[in-house]
């Protein structure tokens, strides 16, 4: 059975898919999230959502709001080639902005412009509270009830106060603190590369343009560089022809430390960002020279929403993994979504690896797994992808070796698995 209260550390797309799932479930829950800002800065950041988010939606989603645009295509452009390869490979774009919404007014019914009118809770559903700005600063097991005391701070008013519940679910991600509180081992890389980001809206741009990239996830790979892009939904929810958005993605190698990190991460007042530097803070002389570098290698389409994207952002490619098992305190706190493992973003696969966290707890809960066969499958899952990314990331940015490494390690993995050993 569910338990009876969670605490859910974390409130973004993870935190609230497992918080939708337990409320659903007659779960009383409590999300405690540090940013104390009622609506989340989402950048019009592109997600995917796979097959295990989907489901999840068609579940237990009470909005009957769209929460992607289907993209039947994969399609590669390669130097000035515009199309090299064009392959049947259906999948649901979306924009973390409107996904996120979508998921509030479920969960504890925060009214949007994507949702104005939230969905009354179900018979059956439990609790559900989201408290913003709220830290979390210790975690006490105590064994003999079996139970956990969830220390928090607001970070606001410096506050503090206690929540005792039977499970705590840190969903916090790359940067959790959960993980760190549990002290569990954890490897964290920066990539070696960084991506600019943007979005551009469909009617900025020519018709031929939208065309272009209509339909379909597109990689333009040029020399020693790459961009994905696809169009999603507007943070609204906008999804007809005419007012979504173009979102690209492009990866460009950086060495850590070097005089050109400082100067890209360095926002127009000075400040050096040790992860992101947000919209509207990017020097926009650094911009224009990494542009005005690459311009002539891009395929027209590509060039024509990059130079009319109003406003970019840049972040760090990087990967974190928990090297042990993703629960702790005899099962009554678990590591979720990036908490757990953050996999390089090549393939969008995190909101996809926090969906299937929830199916892995429900069968939990029903009986039909072990804690143990449970913690074994989501570090499976996250192996495998973080190899996956790897192999697509290194490969677009020309790094044969680098793609031969992993691509004997992930054969190596496979090959243990089948034979028992993982």
């Amino acid at each position: 059975m569910p338990p009876q209260s969670v605490v859910i550390v974390g409130g973004s797309i993870a935190g609230l898919l497992q918080g939708l799932q337990l409320k659903r479930q007659g779960s009383d829950v409590i999300v405690l999230e540090q940013d104390p800002s009622k609506d989340r800065h989402s950048h019009e950041s592109g997600v995917q959502i796979g097959p295990s988010v989907i489901a999840l939606l068609d579940k237990y989603d009470a909005t009957g709001r769209p929460a992607a645009i289907p993209a039947q295509y994969m399609s590669v452009a390669w130097r000035k080639w515009l199309r090299v390869l064009n392959v049947d490979s259906p999948r649901q774009m979306s924009n973390w902005g409107c996904l996120y919404l979508i998921l509030r007014a479920n969960f504890d019914g925060m009214k949007s412009d994507t949702v104005p009118s939230p969905p009354g809770p179900k018979s059956g559903d439990g609790m559900a509270e989201y408290r913003s700005g709220k830290r979390v600063t210790g975690l006490k097991y105590d064994k003999e009830v079996g139970v956990v005391h969830v220390h928090f701070v607001d970070v606001m008013s410096g506050d503090e106060g206690i929540i005792t519940t039977d499970l705590v679910i840190g969903a916090d991600g790359v940067h959790s603190t959960v993980r760190d509180l549990l002290e569990a081992p954890t490897r964290r890389e920066y990539a070696g590369y960084i991506a600019w980001r943007g979005t551009v809206p469909e009617r900025l741009v020519s018709d031929e343009t939208v065309q272009y990239f209509s339909n379909r996830l597109n990689f333009s790979l040029m020399k020693g560089t790459y961009f994905i892009s696809y169009i999603i939904p507007t943070e609204g929810g906008h999804v007809k022809p005419g007012e979504r958005l173009i979102n690209w993605v492009w990866y460009y190698i950086v060495p850590e430390g070097s005089p050109e990190m400082k100067a890209v991460f360095t926002d127009i007042h000075g400040k050096m960002h040790g992860n992101t530097v947000p919209q509207g803070l990017v020097n926009p002389s650094i911009w224009d020279r990494q542009v005005a570098r690459y311009i002539s290698q891009m395929i027209p389409p590509l060039a024509e929403i990059v130079t009319k994207t109003p406003k970019v952002f840049v972040t760090k490619v990087r990967e974190a993994q928990c090297n042990v098992d993703s629960s702790f305190f005899d099962g009554h706190a678990v590591l979720v979504g990036d908490a757990f493992t953050a996999f390089r973003s090549h393939m969008g696969m995190a909101s996809e690896q926090a969906a299937r966290h929830c199916w892995q707890m429900d069968r939990l809960w029903r009986g039909e797994i072990t804690q143990k066969q449970r913690d074994q499958e989501a570090a499976l899952y996250a192996n495998k992808f973080i190899l996956l990314n790897r192999i697509i990331g290194l490969g677009g940015l020309e790094l044969a070796f680098q793609v031969c490494k992993n691509v004997s390690s992930y054969a190596w993995l496979t090959i243990k698995h089948g034979l028992g050993f993982s």
